[in-house]
């Protein structure tokens, strides 16, 4: 790992500074029919402007679960939030009216899906869902908001931004599905973007480019990243600080160098050993 963090604060100056976001004692249930599961428990963490914060976990460790409640996108029902707060600017997103919670999705925080595919309209060019958002968000018109639609897809560096932007979403590769989903995630100018699992759809060159352009534009527009993933040698080589989950629970958490050369948990330790990638980061 060589990796040089981005933020100007070192972790020890984060742990005093006043966090951008914070999530304290969250709790979640999922009601089904076959029972009720306990998916987040009593989890705290805190995201710092300008870094990039990795949350790490096998399927179900509950790290999905935690990230969606900032923007309150688990499905209510079967989803419900039994305990905690998510706050922004003073604000208990979990408490907020829908109305008020609109104005946070895309101008204050924005997502980025796993899967484009289930995020993009198939029916719509891939310039006027990124013009929709615009439109939406920052009141432009028709006509701005295509030109500016452009100059987001040349941002997230697709090549002939022009006739890519009168594509449909199935004419191009995942690579370049993703690039137009961060490229939305953008135009609304968040302060913090959570990206879930965005490169584990692609092959391993890709992925590079996407995290790399993920890099690229949190330096750029001085935002938060959020980073979900399972994948240990990508918190490697792109976090600046890693909360490890299992069963609903953070388990460990600090900066990424302290956290994998010296875990202080069996499960972490597991993770580590079972992520040959972290041998090359």
């Amino acid at each position: 790992m060589n990796r040089t963090p981005q933020t100007n604060q070192s972790p020890q100056e984060m742990a005093t500074a006043d966090p951008l976001l914070r999530i304290e004692d969250l709790s979640i249930d999922f009601r089904l029919g076959s029972g009720t599961v306990h998916a987040v428990r009593g989890v705290g963490l805190d995201l710092h402007a300008g870094e990039t914060l990795a949350v790490v976990g096998e399927s179900g460790s509950g790290k999905s679960a935690t990230m969606l409640s900032v923007l309150r996108l688990n499905p209510e029902p079967p989803c419900e939030y039994t305990a905690g707060r998510v706050v922004l600017d003073g604000r208990d997103l979990l408490a907020l009216p829908e109305k008020e919670l609109r104005e946070v999705r895309g101008n204050d925080v924005a997502m980025v899906f796993q899967d484009p595919m289930t995020s993009l309209d198939p029916l719509q060019r891939v310039g006027n869902q990124v013009a929709e958002v615009l439109r939406r968000h920052r009141g432009a018109t028709r006509a701005e908001a295509r030109a500016e639609a452009v100059r987001a897809l040349d941002e997230v560096g697709i090549p002939e931004p022009e006739r890519r932007a009168r594509q449909y979403p199935h004419e191009l590769s995942g690579g370049l599905r993703q690039r137009v989903m961060i490229a939305t995630a953008l135009v609304g100018r968040p302060r913090i973007l959570i990206a879930d699992e965005p490169t584990t759809a692609l092959d391993v060159t890709v992925q590079r480019q996407i995290l790399e352009l993920l890099d690229e534009l949190r330096d750029r527009h001085g935002m938060a990243v959020v980073l979900i993933t399972h994948d240990l040698g990508v918190v490697a080589e792109t976090a600046d600080r890693v909360v490890v989950m299992h069963h609903g629970q953070v388990v460990e958490t600090g900066a990424v160098a302290d956290v994998f050369e010296n875990p202080e948990q069996d499960y972490t330790r597991r993770l580590l050993a079972a992520t040959p990638r972290l041998e090359s980061a």
